[in-house]
């Protein structure tokens, strides 16, 4: 199995070098399509996706400010209550030393019922004599 004549190669099969690089020029081409295709779906992907996450950040740092007012507000009006608290709690205390301190004096009765009653008959016996003697003084 000697070579007898010169190698020819196998141009006739399937077109040779030239169609080899015919095959390559259109696996390039169909490899350039889906590549700028894919390119480009990844790209508006991308592009969705930012716009998405910039909403949403937005719509985050709006919150946090929300809630970041709402919490100041809050302390607010609970240092407010607290002053309130302690004010009322001052006026209660000072309140409840008067009312002790007059506690005594009201409270306790130095004068039987029986006392009381004889005292109040002679008030009035004394305010009725002082109506009469007006009355005569004022039709004379």
């Amino acid at each position: 199995e000697i070579f007898d004549s010169p190698y020819t190669g196998m141009q006739s099969e399937n077109g040779g070098v030239i169609g080899m690089l015919e095959v390559v020029m259109s696996d390039f081409n169909r490899l350039k399509t889906e590549t700028e295709a894919n390119e480009a779906a990844a790209a508006k992907e991308y592009a969705d996706f930012m716009a998405s996450s910039e909403a949403t950040k937005k719509e985050k740092h709006d919150s946090e400010f929300k809630l970041s007012l709402d919490k100041d507000e809050t302390e607010f009006k609970k240092s407010q209550a607290e002053k309130d608290l302690k004010n009322t709690q001052e006026e209660l205390a000072q309140a409840n030393n008067y009312y002790n301190e007059l506690k005594p004096s009201c409270v306790q009765v130095h004068v039987s019922f029986e006392e009381r009653v004889k005292g109040r008959k002679e008030e009035i016996a004394a305010l009725h004599e002082a109506w009469t003697t007006l009355d005569q003084k004022s039709q004379e």
